[in-house]
Parts: structure tokens; sequence; C-alpha cells
């Protein structure tokens, strides 16, 4: 009986020992998984947290993004940026300047140190020969030296030698103008002298006139001058109100017809007198006063005719004079007479037509003949109208003062 019992209480001993350490255990298990949640959760919820329930309507009602308009997806499935006009002229504009600058960079380079660096360049090519072939004779075949091309230099040559002979044609131009206007001069003043004279030589007057426009000839046969220096003339148009058109006077004229050609002819009436007749020119027009004196107790007449103007170079198989020509056609459109009433032509039957042959233009004088007519000559000159006693020959000089000479004549 004591023994059972012993035994008894050696159970409930062990028992109580064990459930003791399985508690202890128990224990010790819950505190470290514990511990260890306390150090995993908040590395989770880092991981996978999601936003609170709270927020979602914060965030709902916020509006779409551009992002699908910014980026677009090719083919391959790459992600590429779509750049607009303005994104891409900036990158271009610095593209542009970072080349520049490595240009500007690369010009910077002292002639010394391009030297230093091609000497280094052969070191090192020299050291690759040692090494391997097939690097020296591609850095032989580099630093090969290539003269330049002759022919480059030639045709430098010829250009700075044709500049040189055009510089030298214009100067031997420039002083060859400055010779004929000196003549010009001389013949003019010689022409004057003998206009001012009582008993005047015809056949001399005429050929002083020759003698005029043979020197108003370009040296150069290929040069035409009197043709761009007549339309200068005609198309004048003054920018101030200082300023004036060309007027020239009628110096002189070799026949009554040549008047008449040019003329109103009204001068023919009995006890008229043909006074002076000025010639007025620009904006392509042609304006010819005729101051008409009537004797007795009358007035001065004043017939002014308008009309515009063409030109034309004059063919070598119509002058045979191996000498420049140049044929105006005046159109007459207006008159007004005497009274200062105007007539127009109205009607194109009604114009008139008045050919001149120029010979010799400029500001100061302008040399013309009537062009032949006949039918015999078909319009070709058989004779010089420069010669002889000039029937056909009109000679205008420049008239300063246009008005103040009208009022003059109480033509105005």
């Amino acid at each position: 009986m004591t023994e059972s019992v012993h035994s008894r209480q050696r159970i409930s001993t062990t028992m109580s020992s064990f459930l003791a350490t399985i508690w202890i255990l128990a224990v010790a298990a819950g505190t470290s998984s514990t511990t260890s949640h306390a150090f995993i959760t908040p590395l989770l919820q880092r991981q996978h947290s999601l936003r609170p329930a709270a927020s979602t309507a914060l965030f709902g009602g916020k509006r779409r993004g551009r992002l699908t308009n910014n980026v677009s997806v090719d083919e391959d499935g790459n992600v590429a940026r779509i750049m607009t006009k303005r994104q891409k002229q900036s990158l271009g504009n610095s593209k542009m300047k970072k080349q520049k600058g490595g240009d500007k960079a690369a010009a910077a380079i002292s002639p010394l140190l391009a030297e230093w660096a091609k000497e280094d360049g052969s070191s090192t090519s020299s050291s690759s020969q040692l090494n391997d072939s097939a690097s020296t004779s591609s850095s032989v075949s580099s630093t090969v030296f290539v003269p330049f091309d002759p022919d480059d230099d030639d045709d430098s040559f010829s250009n700075k030698n044709s500049k040189r002979n055009k510089m030298e044609q214009r100067s031997q131009r420039a002083a060859l103008t400055a010779a004929q206007t000196q003549q010009i001069d001389a013949l003019l003043e010689q022409i004057d002298d003998l206009l001012q004279t009582n008993n005047l030589d015809r056949n001399e007057l005429v050929s002083y006139i020759s003698s005029l426009v043979q020197v108003g000839l370009s040296a150069n046969k290929n040069d035409q001058v009197l043709l761009p220096t007549l339309k200068s003339i005609l198309s004048t148009r003054p920018k101030k109100d200082e300023d004036k058109l060309p007027s020239y006077r009628l110096a002189w004229v070799g026949s009554d017809a040549a008047i008449c050609h040019i003329g109103t002819s009204l001068h023919k009436v009995p006890l008229a007198r043909l006074q002076e007749v000025f010639l007025s020119l620009g904006y392509n027009r042609w304006e010819l006063f005729e101051v008409i004196r009537i004797l007795g107790p009358f007035p001065t007449v004043r017939n002014t005719l308008k009309g515009d103007v063409k030109l034309s170079k004059l063919p070598s198989s119509t002058t045979n004079l191996n000498r420049e020509g140049v044929k105006m056609q005046i159109s007459y459109t207006s008159m007004v007479d005497g009274t200062g009433k105007e007539i127009l032509a109205g009607k194109a039957d009604n114009i008139k037509y008045v050919d001149l042959d120029v010979w010799f233009a400029n500001e100061k004088v302008i040399v013309a003949t009537v062009p032949p007519t006949g039918e015999d000559d078909g319009g070709v000159y058989e004779i010089d109208p420069l010669k002889g006693d000039g029937s056909n020959v009109l000679f205008f000089v420049e008239e300063e003062n246009l008005d103040g000479q009208l009022e003059k004549l109480r033509a105005a």
C-alpha cells in the first residue's frame, strides 16, 4: 500500500514537471512568433500596402492624364516618346549648337598641339608596325601626302586674270568716255559759234554735226550706247518738285519740210512766222511746243503736240552706214491750240504717227533726221543724211529753263 502511494506521487510529480516544461516551451514559442511578426508585418505592409478605403473617393474624381498623348508603342512593343514640333526644333537647335561648339573647339587647337598630335600618331603607328603588319599598312596609307592639283591653281590664276582684264577694260572705257566728252564739248562750242554768225555755211555745219555723231559712237561695235541712253532720257521721272524734265530747243533744221514733218505746219499761214520749237521728254512721252508769231496786233500762239514714243534699233540693212541708229516712232494723240483748247485724237484713225531716225542723243544734244519714205528708195539710205546740205537734219540743244523762255516769248 505504501509503495502504491509512492508510485502515484512520483507519477504526479513527473506529470507536473512535464506539463510545466510544455507550458514553458509554449510561452517561449509564442513570444518568439510575436516578435518575428512584429518585425515582418511593417515590411509586408510597405510592399503590399494599398490606399486606404477612405481616400478612394478623393482620388476617384481626378481627371485622366495625358500620358497616352505623349507616349506611343511601336510594333515591337517598345515605348517611345511623342515630341511636339517645338520640342523637335529645340532639340535640333541644341544639336546644332553642340556641333558648332565642337567645330569651334576643333578649330581652336593650336598649330603646336596639332604637330605634337601628328608626332604622337606617327610614334603610335611605328609601334603598331612592330606588333601587327596589317595595322602598319593602314597607318602608312593614311599618312601618305597627296599634292594639290595644279589645275586648281591654273583656274584661280585665270580667274584673277579675267577679273583684271575686265577692270582694265572698264578703266579704258571710262578714259575713252572722258575723252569723248571733251571732244563733244569742243564740237558743240564750234557749232554754237557757227549758228551765231549771219552767213552760215551749211556744209561746214553739217560736217561738224557728222563729226559729233562719229565721236559719240562706241569704240566697240558690239556695245550699244545710243539706245540705252535715249531710253533713259525718255523714261525720266522727276522725284522732287525742283527736278525738271529733259528739255531741248530746235537750234537748226535743214528744211521747212523737216519742220512740217514733226509739227503742225500752221506756221505756213499768211502773216505767221515760226519763232521757236521746244521739246520736252519724260514719262516715255513727247511734247512739242510751237511758238508762232503773227504779224500785227495779235498775240503769240503756242501749239502743243503730245504723244507716246516707241524706240527700236535700226537694222544694218536699213542704214548701210556702219553707224548705230535708233528709230523713234511718235504717236500724236493730243493737240492744244493757241486758245488753250485741247483736241484729242479719239479714234485710232485720227492718231498721227511720226518717224524719226536718231543718230546721237545725250542730255545736251539730240541729232535726228527724217527717214526716207519714197517708194524708190524703199526706206534705205542711199546717201548719208549727215552729209551735203543736211536738208533732213534736225539739231536739238539743251534748254535749261523752258518755262522762262516761254515767258519771254509771251507763250507761257
